[in-house]
Formats: C-alpha cells, sequence, structure tokens
C-alpha cells in the first residue's frame, strides 16, 4: 500500500473513532440530562427510504448509532400513507419505532396528540433546530429544497433575481418548468407577484392564478427530479421550479445550470414516534443522536440533503446547494405549523382548484 494510501486509511479510522467518541459521549450527557435513564431496547425498527437515499442513511446515522450504542437498526419498508400511525395506536401493532411524516400537518392537532408521541426534547437539542422544524410531535432530520433552476446557455449568461423573473418572457424567453405539486407551483406564484414569504397563507388563490395565467400557454408539467433535470440540460425548458440537489448533480457532471435561492421554498424530512410505541425510549434516543450537532451533517458526505440542526458541518463540496445555507435568504419554510396546518385543511380545495384551472 502506498504511502498516501496509509496516510488516507489512518485519518479514515481516526476520524471513525472520533465520531463515535463523539458521539457516545453525547448519549452519556443526555441521558445525564434527562436524569435517570429509561430502559432502551437491543433494537430499534426505522421507516427508511430506497435507493441513494437509503444507503446514505445507513451509512450516515444507522451504522455510528449502533457503534456509538450497541442498539441494532433494524428497517421497514418506506410507506406513504400516514394512517400508518393510526392503524399503529388502534392495533397495538407497531411495525417500526420511528416513522416519517408524509404530510407535516398531520403531526398537528387534532392527529398529532392522539397518535403521536411528543417529541423528548430533555434529550433532543431543540434549541439547535431550524425553528418550526422542532415540533411538539415530529422532528425534521433533514431539509430540501424548491429553487428557481435555470439553462445558463438558454437564458444568456444572465441571472434570474427571483421568482418575478420566472414570469418575464421578455427578459429570459422559453418554456418554464413546473412541477406536478399545486401547491408549490401556487406559493411559487404569489410570491413571484410579490407577496411575503411569511404572509403565504391563507393562499390567495385568485391572484396566484391571475398570474399564472400571464405564462400558462408556456408551462410543462413535470413529475419526477430526473425529469425536471433533463428538461433543464437540455434546454427543452430555460427556467424551473426544481429539486436544488438535481442542480447541483447536474454541474458537477458540467451541465450549463444554476439556481437562485430568493424564495426558496424548504421541504424536510419529519420523523415522529407512533403513541403508545413501547420501544419509544430507544426511538427518543436514536432521535437524539441523528438531531445532535455531532451527526446530523454526516448525510452530506453521501447526499445533497441539509441538516436540520444549524450548528452541524456539511459537507463543503456540497454545503452551498443546500437549504441551511440559505436560512438568511427569503425563503418559505413548508413544514412549518402555520403553512401546514392551513395547507392541511384546504388541501382538496387547492388540488381542486388547480386542477380546474390546469382544464380550462
Amino acid at each position: 500500500m502506498a504511502m498516501g494510501d496509509v496516510r488516507k486509511c489512518v485519518l479514515s479510522v481516526v476520524s471513525h473513532m472520533s465520531v463515535t467518541l463523539i458521539a457516545t459521549a453525547m448519549l452519556v450527557a443526555a441521558g445525564s440530562r434527562a436524569g435517570a435513564a429509561p430502559s432502551l431496547g437491543k433494537t430499534v425498527t426505522i421507516e427508511t427510504g430506497t435507493g441513494e437515499y437509503a444507503d446514505c442513511l445507513r451509512k450516515a446515522f444507522y451504522e455510528p448509532f449502533e457503534k456509538a450504542t450497541g442498539i441494532k437498526v433494524l428497517t421497514a419498508p418506506e410507506n406513504d400513507d400516514d394512517s400508518k400511525f393510526k392503524l399503529a395506536v388502534e392495533t397495538h401493532h407497531y411495525r417500526a419505532d420511528i416513522e416519517g411524516v408524509l404530510n407535516s400537518g398531520f403531526a398537528q392537532a387534532p392527529n398529532g396528540p392522539k397518535y403521536l408521541e411528543p417529541i423528548d426534547y430533555s434529550v433532543i437539542p431543540r434549541s439547535e433546530i431550524i425553528p418550526d422544524l422542532a415540533q411538539t410531535y415530529a422532528v425534521a432530520t433533514d431539509t430540501y429544497a424548491y429553487t428557481l433552476g435555470y439553462n445558463t446557455q438558454k437564458t444568456g449568461g444572465k441571472v434570474p433575481e427571483g421568482w418575478a423573473d420566472f414570469f418575464d418572457l421578455q427578459k429570459f424567453p422559453g418554456k418554464r418548468g413546473v412541477g406536478d405539486g399545486p401547491t408549490r407551483i401556487l406559493i411559487m406564484a404569489l410570491l413571484a407577484d410579490g407577496v411575503a414569504p411569511n404572509a403565504i397563507v391563507p393562499l390567495d388563490f385568485d391572484r396566484a392564478f391571475r398570474k399564472l395565467d400571464t405564462i400558462k400557454s408556456q408551462l410543462v408539467y413535470w413529475e419526477t427530479g430526473s425529469q425536471v433535470q433533463d428538461l433543464l440540460t437540455s434546454g427543452e425548458v430555460s427556467l424551473s421550479i426544481v429539486f436544488a440537489n438535481r442542480i447541483h448533480s447536474s454541474r458537477k457532471s458540467g451541465k450549463p445550470v444554476g439556481q437562485v435561492w430568493n424564495g426558496v421554498m424548504i421541504g424536510s424530512d419529519m420523523r415522529a414516534v407512533p403513541k403508545g410505541d413501547p420501544n419509544k425510549a430507544t426511538a427518543m434516543r436514536y432521535l437524539a443522536f441523528v438531531m445532535s450537532k455531532e451527526i446530523n451533517g454526516l448525510q452530506t458526505n453521501c447526499i445533497a440533503l441539509g441538516p436540520a440542526n444549524i450548528q452541524a458541518k456539511s459537507n463543503p463540496e456540497v454545503a452551498p446547494d443546500l437549504p441551511s445555507s440559505h436560512l438568511n435568504e427569503p425563503h418559505v419554510l413548508l413544514d412549518s405549523p402555520k403553512v401546514t396546518s392551513w395547507l392541511g385543511s384546504y388541501a382538496d380545495e387547492i388540488n381542486n382548484r388547480f386542477q380546474q384551472w390546469k382544464s380550462h
């Protein structure tokens, strides 16, 4: 083995040992803050993701937790229905100790208190988490973003300043990609029309549709991240609502794309513990581990998702394309209780009115 490889190997081992030692100390401290530590299980079952995301979760969170605690992490398949929490509580059959919350509005009343355990902030560092993402019955473990992406060749070197430029077909000619999520499209239109991010709800439907009418013939509806990535890199659309991590990967491969963070819409992966789960103490200890500033940023080493802990360190190679690096920009926090409560209450109306507008 070459000396350089030996040095890298040693540094890797030292780094791994440091993370494990820090994490172990952090867990001990957390137990001390909480007083007499409750009995922990030998395993904890977590609803996981798929593909690259699942692989990254294991590398960044599961394996370090296992090494620091001796607790084995088991996984349950991804579920796209929040009724899993109701089923667990009503049947006392818990398929996982930690589940993803598909619609973060579910974590608010009346469902939150009825079907979810309160998050234990005696061991989880609430003050370090992005405000509004450390909620009573759910907590965000990472962040992602919908930004204004653009093809640098199609814009002739000009850089859009914000969503208002999305509607300027003279300054930035070409088609516009908008995805298939009516909520994001309506929010984007209102931001472009001058609505302040902190006043985005209640949605002004008439105002949003009037704005969208001005470019309706130029809209291209994409359904997946890979699809919008292709649309933008090929130049089929000049500007698009886009996942920030897709811009990162495209730019990394040399594609002519960029993105604007002014007016970014920030989403997150919210996690919760089903009410009555007999292994809830272990679940809270896992959440305390992954939400710590020492651990929460490790995920950025294998996927372009930002940490939710504002004190966590991110991989410098991807940091510019993470929402956690742009919290000082005007933004809409899609999973804030204020936003999700309103959107959840009017979900059917949002979809019905948008589909009606789209079809005429």
